[in-house]
């Protein structure tokens, strides 16, 4: 028999995670049409944290590590308590705390404090990646088993995969556009966030 958890979650991570997820998505693609100056092809997202606009996709990133300590602790809330894992919601709160570190860090070129900057700029970007792509396969397995969580699990166990696949050939196959590739795992990861979120719904709406 399933196992209740009467207020979880609560409809605040929900709403947070799909308008960070909305207000990243719109930010990150305008910027991919209005930054003449950058090739969206060649150049990573991180690329357009500074200049025209680059504030507002910093403000993205924040609200985005926000929503991601939001996801840690309603994740693990939601699920049934034999299969919830520790682990999961630490590599997404993890993240969480990575992923300012990749916004602030660009504000320091230019400065006595530029090389030492870009060190965690790139440490912060790939524990952000890595961490995201560990949880969301934990997570999605376990959701897989779950009575409560499994409708509907495959498609996000699926995305999970497609992710991880996507990290590692973003890591080792340097001949392909850089830029792209880390795109699209962008893409893979908001599309994956935002089945969780819907996950998360149907669990709220449960009697």
């Amino acid at each position: 028999m399933p196992y209740a958890n009467p207020g979880w979650p609560t409809r605040l991570p929900i709403a947070l995670l799909l308008a960070a997820i909305a207000y990243f998505a719109v930010t990150a693609l305008t910027l991919q049409w209005t930054r003449s100056d950058l090739d969206p092809i060649a150049m990573p997202l991180s690329a357009y944290l500074r200049g025209p606009g680059g504030g507002w996709l910093r403000a993205a990133y924040y609200l985005m590590a926000t929503a991601l300590a939001g996801l840690a602790w309603a994740s693990y809330g939601a699920t049934s308590p034999p299969l919830r894992s520790g682990l999961a919601s630490a590599l997404f709160a993890i993240a969480a705390m990575a992923l300012p570190l990749v916004a602030i860090t660009v504000l320091y070129q230019g400065t006595p404090r530029e090389a030492l900057a870009a060190l965690i700029h790139s440490l912060a970007a790939q524990t952000t990646f890595l961490c995201l792509a560990m949880g969301m396969l934990l997570l999605s397995s376990r959701w897989q088993r779950d009575p409560l969580m499994r409708e509907g699990g495959f498609g996000g166990l699926l995305l999970a995969w497609l992710a991880f696949v996507q990290m590692w050939s973003l890591a080792l196959a340097r001949g392909l556009p850089q830029g792209l590739m880390q795109k699209l795992l962008i893409v893979l990861i908001l599309l994956w966030l935002g089945w969780a979120a819907r996950q998360l719904g149907r669990q709220l709406r449960r009697p």
